[in-house]
């Protein structure tokens, strides 16, 4: 037994060193350092403010972040994720795993009987036990670029986990103020169509009376059932936000959300100068320069295809016609070899795959360009709609006081008989119309701080700066 293991040992050891002993050389990746023209700050006419990490308790609605909680342990789509995942860890470990030699143990048992008519027979009885060892050596790293492929991948996909994570917080954000936007709206719609009604019932009974033209009744009539009409419409979009809420959330989509109409205002300012340098915390960037990475190992892998692949082989072996005496017998053969496999013709074949890797690669580039671009841009568009909005949300206000005042002069002047009810009515359209359009543009307010917290990769975090 002593001598099994003691030969085990040698040939082993003499394989690692054979390994350790062999110069390889380092990949080296083609990623060339994309140089930008960026502004190292953007700059708002604000106060300086500072945000918490946790940006989504700027908006002061524990409901909604109780339903993002909820989100992050039930919803379908991060589950996925998380098992891709686990996927690209796999793929970064079997990768890796190349790197190493393989040893195997395989064992045997044979009988055979021999016949000699008309002597009779014999019968010889045989088992052996062998220890097996293959090795790749990575001369010229090869298999070094693949796994650095491998964990780049897996990296990218973590990121792309954290920017699922954060898509979908956004999304339940504005599905969660797109819904109480259209409980405002429904209930604007509903208030709207009482007061045609009511107003509606004023000018019947005048028509009784002979107060006031067919025409004038059938107008409002109309005008009525319009309004009724989007009563309805509202009514089902908003059926239809809840539903998409409770399925962004993991829930099913029956209805059982309770909303309450209030907008918050978001209280916390932009600061008059966020740096550039914010946009590094965007998962989906981080995720697209890992896959420019990969590409680029692949790449560089690529290019040592036409190199020879060297490999060690070696076997040791004991052989025994006792099974008791396997272990404990002084016999044994134990082989090594060296092979050396290089292409000679393939057709075109790695040169094509070459080429391949290396449009791949060009393409990644391009694509990062792409998303770093698109990112700025998502950044310089939210910070000047900030301004804009803010704005119309002030200017509609505004309209929707003067509406309301010019509405109440129409009904007065048109009792007088001096308005007819077109006009009327054309100032009823106009003060629901603009209460609704403010409604519409708080909420747009929301959206757009939403947007730039999403598109700077999840808040300002100057603390961390």
């Amino acid at each position: 037994m002593s001598f099994f293991f003691r030969n085990m040992f040698f040939v082993t050891l003499a394989t690692l060193l054979a390994g350790c002993a062999t110069t390889s050389l380092d990949s080296q990746n083609d990623n060339s350092n994309l140089q930008e023209n960026v502004p190292d700050d953007w700059s708002q006419d604000s106060t300086t403010g500072e945000l918490a990490g946790d940006w989504l308790k700027d908006f002061e609605d524990d409901e909604l972040i109780g339903l993002v909680e909820t989100a992050m342990l039930q919803n379908p789509s991060l589950e996925a994720a998380a098992y891709r995942l686990q996927q690209a860890e796999a793929n970064a470990q079997i990768a890796g795993a190349l790197r190493y030699p393989n040893l195997g143990l395989s064992g045997a048992g044979t009988k055979q009987k021999v016949l000699f008519n008309p002597f009779g027979s014999f019968s010889i009885t045989n088992y052996s036990l062998t220890l097996s060892s293959q090795w790749e050596l990575d001369v010229w790293g090869k298999v070094r670029d693949q796994h650095s492929a491998t964990l780049a991948g897996f990296e990218a996909s973590g990121y792309d986990m954290e920017a699922l994570r954060l898509s979908l917080i956004s999304q339940i954000s504005k599905a969660w103020f797109n819904a109480k936007e259209l409980l405002y709206q429904k209930e604007l719609a509903v208030s709207s169509a009482e007061s045609f009604d009511s107003n509606l019932k004023i000018l019947e009974d005048r028509y009784q009376r002979g107060l006031v033209q067919a025409f004038d009744l059938r107008l409002s009539r109309s005008q009525a059932s319009v309004v009724r009409a989007q009563v309805s419409q509202r009514e089902s979009a908003l059926d239809q936000s809840i539903r998409l809420l409770e399925t962004l959330v993991g829930d099913y989509p029956g209805r059982t959300i309770e909303l309450n109409k209030e907008l918050p205002a978001v209280k916390t300012p932009i600061p008059a100068s966020l740096p550039a340098s914010l946009l590094e915390n965007r998962p989906d960037l981080r995720a697209a320069e890992r896959r420019l990475t990969a590409v680029g190992a692949n790449f560089s892998a690529e290019k040592k295809n036409r190199l020879p692949d060297i490999s060690l082989t070696g076997s040791l072996g004991q052989a025994s016609n006792e099974l008791g005496n396997l272990l404990d017998s002084d016999s044994g053969v134990w082989t090594s070899a060296g092979n050396i496999t290089a292409p000679i013709f393939m057709a075109g074949r790695l040169g094509a795959q070459r080429r391949q890797a290396e449009a791949q690669f060009n393409e990644q580039v391009a694509n990062y360009e792409t998303a770093v671009l698109n990112a700025f841009r998502e950044v310089e568009t939210a910070l000047a709609n900030q301004t804009y909005l803010v704005q119309l949300v002030d200017d509609l206000n505004l309209a929707a006081k003067q509406s309301s005042k010019a509405l109440e002069q129409a009904w007065v002047l048109y009792a007088r008989g001096l308005l007819d009810i077109s006009a009327v009515l054309d100032a009823e359209r106009r003060s629901f119309d603009t209460r609704s359009q403010s409604i519409t543009a708080i909420n747009r307010v929301l959206q757009n701080r939403i947007d730039l917290y999403i598109a700077l990769g999840g808040g300002f975090n100057l603390d961390e700066e």
